[in-house]
């Protein structure tokens, strides 16, 4: 699947946002103050009114399925804020808020088997990138192999890095020392590109494969 950061950036907000208003809807359940109600109801429409919007876009990262099943939460989210309003009873209130919740794990959760997929693919092709290059004997398509290797990995390194990253500690720190051995090994291969270390360069494709293979498994595991 092809996506974007936007794409990405775009779905990450909007799950962001069903959760702080899962939680003002929550708020409102419980006030007695009319206006407070209006407002958050009227947000949240708006939100699901914006969602719905994305949905019908071509480009759209989310599976045709998921997609039919969120339009219709917005037609029922849409429906009976339009027909109750602040007459809405409080279980009608937890109503809401509790699909807002629900979705806004499940949008994170495509998001990060996504990103994951993506990645996986990445390490994938560069190791074939690699291992092509060598049984070509083309010292010009292995240095150019070698160096998207690195970019890649430094581009890992930097996602395992990140504050924000919910990645265990242990995963990230693994990754970024994984990316630093990528680091090292490319900078010894390439002083002398022309007589390259089989033993160190099988090592370095390896290690893409096994993380592509862990990447794609982990992403199997989250959707079943």
């Amino acid at each position: 699947m092809n996506t974007t950061d936007n794409q990405i950036n775009e779905t990450e907000d909007q799950a962001k946002m069903l959760m702080d208003y899962a939680m003002a809807l929550s708020k409102a359940a419980a006030s007695e103050q009319e206006g407070f109600k209006l407002l958050v109801l009227d947000e949240n429409l708006k939100l699901w009114v914006e969602i719905e919007t994305s949905l019908k876009s071509a480009k759209n990262l989310l599976p045709r399925d998921i997609r039919d099943n969120l339009l219709k939460l917005s037609k029922f989210v849409e429906r009976i804020t339009l027909s109750k309003g602040t007459s809405m009873s409080k279980g009608d209130f937890d109503c809401l808020a509790n699909i807002n919740m629900q979705i806004s794990e499940g949008l994170l959760a495509i998001v990060k088997n996504s990103l994951a997929k993506e990645e996986a693919y990445s390490l994938l092709k560069c190791a074939v990138d690699l291992s092509s290059a060598r049984e070509a004997n083309n010292s010009e398509e292995l240095v150019t192999a070698l160096d998207n290797n690195l970019q890649l990995w430094i581009y890992i390194k930097t996602l395992a890095s990140a504050k924000n990253s919910k990645l265990p500690s242990e995963t990230r720190s693994n990754l970024v020392k994984l990316a630093d051995y990528v680091s090292a090994k490319t900078l010894e291969l390439g002083k002398d590109i022309n007589n390259i270390n089989d033993t160190v360069l099988d090592s370095m494709i390896n290690t893409n494969l096994q993380i592509s293979e862990g990447l794609i498994s982990n992403g199997s595991a989250t959707a079943a």
